[in-house]
């Protein structure tokens, strides 16, 4: 009988602990409710959830962005534009399209940011309300806060006050211009309504999305006060020319495309700083690359100083900004002018040529040839009047034409002063005149014994030739080459 009066005293005993509890609780509650105290930012007062901003987005015409003292306006308005069009053959044309676009009269806008705050400023709705009358801003980051204006082209407008990260980093504290409610709203939102100058500015310094890399004319390349190269598009042809520091001749276009590609979609990464009063802290006062180079009759200076982490600053002439540009992609600025220059002494196709005479070695061959592209023309080769007759001699005959226009440069010198008799003469004579009816090819030999100076129509080349290259490549050694077909023509006889 005691003992089971004693389980009934500790259940009372418990029952009257979990009471007290209740109470105590309850208690301080009521006192949260009844405003004694205030709850920190974070917690959960209401879980209203209301539209900040009553404006469709096509509505919107005029966005006003105060930032820091500074007010900057965009309005969105019709303008002629410029967009590629395609053709029925598949290529494309420029053309003019009138658009509704975003502008401001001192930056070029970027169009699919601002639709950004647009769409965020018309779909979003508040997460919680925080405080319905704050007496201390402050804690909320509202005490100096920004403030982003959407209008309508009928006047109607509103304004949002954006203030701090809420400790979660999850929510911005907001609210709207001449409303005490402070609330929350989305963290993505938040920063798209947050956006300021550099956010917004187009990150294309080009001010069109149709611009190519066949649309550059020139180019000119300096590294460390250096002119790496300098170079032209022909004019009657989409080829390009090396014109500096090396005597006219053509260009390498797997290397040349490189410069010439990086450009045509070169975009900032991110604007740093407006109106630079110290260049030389992001080394621009004496910029490590410069890109000059034109389209059409617009000409561009673009110049990039210091590397930092995986980014090169830069600035644009004509554009007060220094900004950052991705690193990631310019490796090619440590091509030589070796690796944007044909290297070919003269590489004309065997179908241009009528006539090739190979001054070498104490021998003057004459390599007649009747090559055509015409469907079902057959090929006459004739080395000094002995027609080629087998396969084998024909096959070997172009080896040795191969040879001859297979003499490439393996070194650049452009202080070099060639002098002496020439070891090797190699004249083309063209089907048609293009422009010159005959090139002459020469060999000079060097003076230290490498090789020899390529010598073109009577002018240096820049480039030099090693002895080894005329005598062991099995592909385009010309010495071999006639070897071989000497052979091959002995065995006939």
């Amino acid at each position: 009988m005691m003992k089971n009066w004693k389980k009934v005293i500790v259940l009372l005993i418990i029952f009257a602990v979990f009471l007290f509890a209740f109470i105590f609780l309850s208690g301080n509650q009521n006192k949260l409710s009844n405003g004694n105290e205030t709850p920190p930012p974070t917690e959960v007062t209401s879980s209203d959830e209301i539209k900040l901003i009553d404006l469709a987005q096509e509505d919107i015409s005029k966005i006003v962005l105060k930032r820091q003292g500074d007010e900057i306006v965009i309005t969105r308005e019709e303008r002629d534009m410029e967009a590629l069009e395609k053709n029925d053959d598949g290529t494309t044309k420029k053309v003019i399209e009138k658009k509704q676009v975003w502008v401001n009269s001192s930056f070029d806008v970027d169009n699919d940011l601002i639709e950004d705050m647009v769409s965020a400023a018309t779909t979003i709705t508040t997460k919680r309300l925080i405080d319905e009358n704050p007496t201390d801003l402050t804690i909320y980051g509202l005490d100096n806060a920004l403030v982003t204006t959407f209008a309508s082209s009928g006047g109607k407008e509103t304004s949002i006050e954006i203030g701090d990260l809420t400790p979660k980093k999850d929510s911005y504290y907001v609210r709207k211009l001449g409303s005490p409610e402070v609330y929350t709203i989305d963290s993505y939102k938040g920063e798209t309504l947050k956006y300021d100058k550099f956010d917004i500015m187009s990150k294309n310094l080009y001010g069109t999305e149709t611009l190519s890399a066949e649309d550059f004319d020139t180019l000119t390349f300096t590294k460390e006060g250096r002119e790496v190269f300098s170079a032209k598009k022909n004019p009657s042809s989409a080829d390009w020319i090396i014109i500096g520091p090396i005597p006219e001749r053509e260009a390498d276009n797997s290397g040349l495309s490189k410069f010439l590609d990086w450009l045509n979609k070169f975009r900032v990464n991110k604007f740093v700083e407006e109106n630079p009063s110290d260049l030389k802290i992001y080394g621009l006062d004496s910029p490590k690359y410069v890109f000059e180079y034109t389209s059409g009759d617009k000409a561009y200076r673009l110049m990039l100083g210091d590397k930092n982490d995986f980014e090169y600053y830069g600035m644009m002439e004509g554009h007060n900004f220094v900004f950052a540009v991705d690193a990631t992609n310019l490796n090619f600025v440590d091509l030589s002018l070796k690796n944007v220059v044909s290297l070919f002494a003269y590489i004309p196709s065997i179908f241009d040529v009528e006539k090739l005479v190979i001054d070498m070695d104490g021998r003057n061959d004459v390599l007649l040839i009747n090559e055509s592209l015409d469907e079902g023309a057959a090929s006459e080769y004739y080395l000094n009047g002995e027609k080629m007759d087998t396969d084998e001699e024909k096959s070997l005959f172009k080896k040795y034409y191969q040879g001859a226009v297979g003499i490439v440069g393996d070194k650049i010198d452009l202080n070099a002063v060639p002098s002496g008799e020439a070891a090797v003469r190699l004249t083309y004579t063209l089907k048609e005149a293009s422009p010159d009816k005959t090139v002459e090819i020469e060999l000079i030999p060097t003076n230290d014994g490498y090789g020899y100076f390529i010598m073109k129509n009577d002018k240096y080349t820049g480039l030099i030739i090693g002895e080894r290259k005329l005598n062991d490549d099995a592909d385009t050694g010309i010495r071999k080459a006639y070897e071989n077909l000497m052979e091959s023509i002995s065995k006939a006889g």
